[in-house]
């Protein structure tokens, strides 16, 4: 009883405090290659990618896991559309991959700067992150042209996109910056030490962001600036997607996806 009793009020005191607890964190796969990149197709399947591994590894609802593509240079970004075609963005070999529902794959950009993080624009465009030469680009999958958004970053490494169309970018430099249509930049992330690749829209106003050098989830109200600590003690948290409510993070240091449910 005394144990329970116990259990309860550390349960209260870490709700009430605004940390994490234990309880609503779960491990759903592991052996992973450096998973850098989550993303879920129409049926529920999850898809990461293994920066070390060269590969993309698919994980079922059963938790049964598949390699779904291999010989890609460092995978970084992953986004699925609503045709469930896959793309992935290469670090090592500066490309976009696009790997179709039947599983054809083709390069269809390139001449990249170590492309990162990646996302869908509010026009389904795809947004990369040139982490070497500090720009956000935004691709036209149709027209396959390419277009300079954002420029003057410091190592972006994750994009995502507001409701405005301002883009709000994670720099692994220790900045979270958000960018408006005209260039005008806003800085959100006083209390982040290293942000990640890991960004991802939760409401119109709040992106989440993976804090590498702390090894956390953060949220940010972009409106007021308020940042909330979401997740901590993750080791070497570099991936995180938000899908049907729940959080999923991918941690460098022990290989594995993490499910975390906020409610």
């Amino acid at each position: 009883m005394k144990k329970s009793l116990f259990r309860l009020s550390i349960f209260i005191f870490c709700c009430f405090y605004g940390a994490f607890c234990m309880a609503d964190l779960t491990k759903i796969s592991s052996s992973f290659s450096a998973p850098t990149g989550i993303a879920f197709d129409s049926k529920g399947v999850m898809y990461v990618t293994n920066w070390s591994g060269n590969s993309i590894t698919k994980v079922k609802s059963n938790g049964d896991k598949e390699t779904f593509y291999s010989g890609i240079s460092s995978p970084a970004g992953i986004v699925i559309d609503a045709e469930d075609n896959v793309y992935v963005s290469s670090y090592g070999d500066d490309y976009i991959l696009k790997i179709n529902s039947n599983g054809k794959a083709e390069k269809i950009s390139d001449g990249y700067h170590t492309p990162t993080g990646i996302a869908f624009s509010n026009q389904g465009q795809l947004l990369i992150t040139n982490r070497s030469t500090g720009e956000i680009v935004s691709l036209d999958l149709k027209t396959k042209q390419k277009s300079i958004i954002a420029r003057g970053l410091t190592t972006p490494v994750g994009v995502t996109q507001l409701a405005d169309n301002s883009v709000v970018v994670s720099q692994y430099s220790g900045r979270l910056t958000m960018v408006s249509p005209n260039g005008d930049k806003t800085e959100l992330g006083a209390e982040f030490t290293r942000p990640g690749v890991g960004i991802t829209l939760v409401t119109p106003d709040v992106v989440a962001v993976i804090d590498n050098g702390a090894g956390m989830v953060r949220s940010v109200d972009v409106k007021t600036k308020k940042v909330t600590n979401l997740v901590n003690n993750l080791s070497g948290a570099v991936a995180l997607t938000y899908h049907n409510n729940h959080y999923y993070i991918g941690t460098w240091g022990d290989g594995s996806v993490y499910e975390f449910n906020q409610n």
